[in-house]
Parts: C-alpha cells; sequence; structure tokens
C-alpha cells in the first residue's frame, strides 16, 4: 500500500493490516469459501471499493466484505474513520504528492483503455443464444449449471473493458441469462429466486434501455406471479405494457396479462387481452433480440394457444380451453423435436385433461394425461405440477365423487406431485438475480 491517507474505511482497514492491493484480491476467494459463498473480485472491481466510487457491489460480494471485516458494507465503502485516520500519515512532501497523483491517473487511464477481445463477445453470444434454445430441450438442473458458468463468465468480462459499446453487449447478455436462469428457477419450484433473477434481467434492460429485454423481463415476472398472486401480476403486465415494443415482446406480455386476468375473474378483460396478443402475433417477426435469439426468449402461435387454454381453463370454459389445448397441442407437434418445447406441449396436455374434466369427460381426461404421467423426474416443472395440482382439486368437488376415473386421476397426480417434490427438495440452492 502507498504511504497516503486512505480514502475509504476498507482502504484504511487494509493499510492496518498490510494488506496490498493482490493480496486483497487473493485473500476474497478464501474469505468468500470460508463463510460458504460463491463469489470473487478483480483488481478493477477492488480499486473501485478502495477508491469509494459510486456504485454498490453485487449481493454476495457485500456478503464476503461484511463477514470479512465485521462492519457494514455501506460502513466500509464511506470515508475512514477519524479516530483511525488520524494515525496513517501524509504523504512526506508536495513532490510525494504529485508523483502519487500522476501514478494514479495513469492507472486510472489504463483501466479505461482496457477491453476484451471481439471474438470473446462472439462466443459469449453464441453461448447464450444456443442456451436459450437448449432451454426447451434440457432437465432444468443441467441448464442451471451451464447458466451460473455462463452468467460468472459475463460478470468477469465486464470487470475487463471499459468500453461503453462492449459494456453494452454484456448487460444485455447479462439479462438475457438472468432471465434464462428466471425461467429455471420457476421450473424447479422456487418463485422467489426466480422473480429476483428477472428483476436482474430487467434492471440490465434498464441500464442499457433496451425495450425488448425488459418486456420481456417483465413478462417472466408475470408468468411466476400469476400462479400464487394474480392481482400482483396484473399490475406488472399492465405497467410493461405501457413501453412494450410492437410484435413478439407485447405479444407475450398480452397473452401472459390474460390468464392473470382470468385468475382474477375477468372474463372480458381476459378476451380483450387474448385478441390483443392475436394482434400483437401478426405483427411478430422481426424483433433482433427476441426473435433472432429464439427459444426461450421467443413467443409464437403454439404458446399463445397454450396461454389461450390457460385462460378458458381459469374461467371454466370447458369447450373453448379444449379447442385452444387442442390446438397447442397440434402446433407443438408439427415442430421438430429439438425446438419443440416439451413442456409447454405437456402443459397443453394438462390443460385438455382438465377442459375434459369441466364437461364431464373424464375418459377423455385420462386419455390427454398419459404422455404426461409418463414425464421422467428430471424433466416435470412447477408449471406442470401446478396444473396437475389444480387438477386434483377440482376431482375432489362432489359432483366426480364414486368416478372410478376421477379416483385413478387423482392417484396419479399424487404419484406425480410425490415425485416432482422429491425433485424439487434434492435440488441445489438457487443463486439469485445480482
Amino acid at each position: 500500500m502507498a504511504d497516503r491517507s486512505p480514502r475509504t474505511r476498507l482502504e484504511q482497514l487494509l493499510f492496518a493490516r498490510n494488506l496490498s492491493l493482490i493480496d486483497f484480491v487473493d485473500q476474497f476467494s478464501e474469505r468468500a469459501n470460508d463463510a460458504g459463498i460463491r463469489a470473487h473480485t478483480s483488481e478493477r472491481s477492488a480499486k473501485r471499493w478502495l477508491r469509494g466510487d459510486p456504485g454498490s457491489p453485487r449481493a454476495e460480494s457485500r456478503r464476503v466484505l461484511e463477514y470479512w471485516f465485521d462492519e457494514p458494507t455501506e460502513e466500509l465503502l464511506g470515508p475512514p474513520k477519524a479516530e483511525v485516520a488520524s494515525h496513517r500519515m501524509s504523504p512526506r512532501s508536495e513532490q510525494e504528492l504529485m508523483v502519487n497523483a500522476a501514478r494514479e491517473s495513469s492507472e486510472h487511464a489504463i483501466e479505461s483503455s482496457s477491453a476484451i477481445d471481439p471474438s470473446a463477445l462472439e462466443q459469449l453470444h453464441a453461448a447464450a443464444g444456443q442456451a436459450a434454445r437448449d432451454y426447451y430441450v434440457t432437465p432444468p438442473l443441467t441448464m442451471l449449471t451451464d447458466l451460473l458458468q455462463q452468467r460468472d463468465m459475463i460478470y468477469k468480462q465486464l470487470d475487463r473493458t471499459h468500453k461503453p459499446r462492449q459494456q453494452a453487449e454484456l448487460y444485455l447478455l447479462a439479462g438475457q441469462v438472468c432471465g434464462l436462469l428466471s425461467s429455471v428457477s420457476w421450473d424447479l419450484g422456487n418463485a422467489d429466486v426466480a422473480e429476483e433473477q428477472a428483476r436482474a434481467a430487467y434492471t440490465y434492460g434498464s441500464i442499457i434501455d433496451h425495450p425488448s429485454l425488459r418486456a420481456w423481463a417483465r413478462a417472466l415476472q408475470v408468468t411466476v406471479a400469476l400462479w400464487c398472486r394474480p392481482r400482483r401480476a396484473v399490475g406488472i403486465a399492465e405497467g410493461a405494457l405501457e413501453d412494450a415494443p410492437a410484435g413478439t415482446a407485447s405479444a407475450r406480455l398480452h397473452s401472459v396479462h390474460a390468464r392473470a386476468l382470468a385468475l382474477s375473474g375477468a372474463r372480458d378483460e381476459a378476451q380483450s387481452a387474448l385478441d390483443a396478443a392475436t394482434i400483437e402475433l401478426d405483427r411478430a417477426g422481426d424483433d433482433r433480440f427476441l426473435d433472432e435469439v429464439g427459444g426461450e426468449l421467443a413467443f409464437d402461435r403454439s404458446r399463445a394457444a397454450l396461454c389461450g387454454g390457460a385462460v378458458y381453463v381459469a374461467l371454466g370454459d370447458g369447450r373453448r380451453a379444449e379447442t385452444e389445448a387442442s390446438r397447442a397441442i397440434a402446433l407443438f407437434g408439427q415442430m421438430p423435436k429439438e425446438r419443440r418445447w416439451g413442456a409447454g406441449a405437456l402443459g397443453a396436455q394438462v390443460d385438455l385433461a382438465t377442459a375434459r374434466t369441466l364437461h364431464g369427460n373424464l375418459a377423455g381426461a385420462q386419455d390427454a394425461l398419459v404422455p404426461v404421467f409418463a414425464l421422467e423426474p428430471a424433466r416435470r416443472t412447477e408449471a406442470i405440477t401446478q396444473r396437475l395440482s389444480a387438477l386434483g382439486r377440482m376431482l375432489g368437488q362432489t359432483r366426480y365423487r364414486g368416478a372410478i376415473e376421477a379416483a385413478h386421476i387423482g392417484e396419479d397426480i399424487e404419484d406425480f406431485t410425490a415425485a416432482s417434490l422429491a425433485r424439487m427438495t434434492a435440488r441445489p440452492a438457487l443463486p439469485s438475480g445480482n
């Protein structure tokens, strides 16, 4: 450490412990491991903290700092404590002050010119795009591991570049990966983490003023919230639709808005939202982010039909629900297996079974559920489990008691749910957004 006055409480503590910048960076990972936290830092980030630059460290870094130094992060990044600072010698001469200032200016200029190789950005874009497409065919836990590695790599690259265009691309990639982490976290049954990842994606979209990323992130929030807080989901969707781009982004928002409205009992409004989604789908196809990346970022007529079936199920309209769910199944079936959203297609099968149950066709409901109950536990998602649980509650109504088919379906749902819950309980802790 230079022989000068500390600029922050954190730098003051490093002076007191005779720790250099390199020592601090090296020991940071060790302290994180001691605390059971997955985190690291770079020299560039550490220098920002020591200077007290605006902006807070990410959540896991804050926890490491507080574990290490036993003081709140706000105090560590604030001014040094006077009683200790007074013991530190100031530079011995004006000459030394000027030399130190010149060196710091040079270091900052070098940092500011740092950049990463364009090929690294190409690789990150390719990996994130592939992950969006792999989401349709890959078990959630496998996706989780891959996405966490991608996210951490993007964060490392953000620490390496100061070029605004590269930063903007990396923030876009961070938003895309956090959004995918939101979908996977919801599939694994962790609604709180899924919403936090979606909020992180929205924040990255706001940083770079990217309307499509923001709209997609809000749609993810609505998808999570509508299962347990449909009125809150309605509010999120309505706010997001105010500045969502036309086409794919708006079609998805209108569709999940319709589902939230239906669950809130707003029949006419839900129908209007479905109609609006249909209009937006006619405009879809040229979104440079959602449509070009595709996969989980895309929203086509098969997914719109899936939402339509769920809307009519929520409204208790069995005939229309059966029509829409059947259409969704047919549209999913027309896609190549490597591009087909398997979990979505099975969700439509559950909606079809529920629709048939609504108008008394329990034998038809059993037929619709055959591929669902055959799904291996590793590929079961929270949305499928929630749909089945709702059907199970419906079958518990008086009108279905005594029906052999209802009893068999109920038993199969219990077995499916039990295996799914065992898988959820065994999952590793899901890291939240930063």
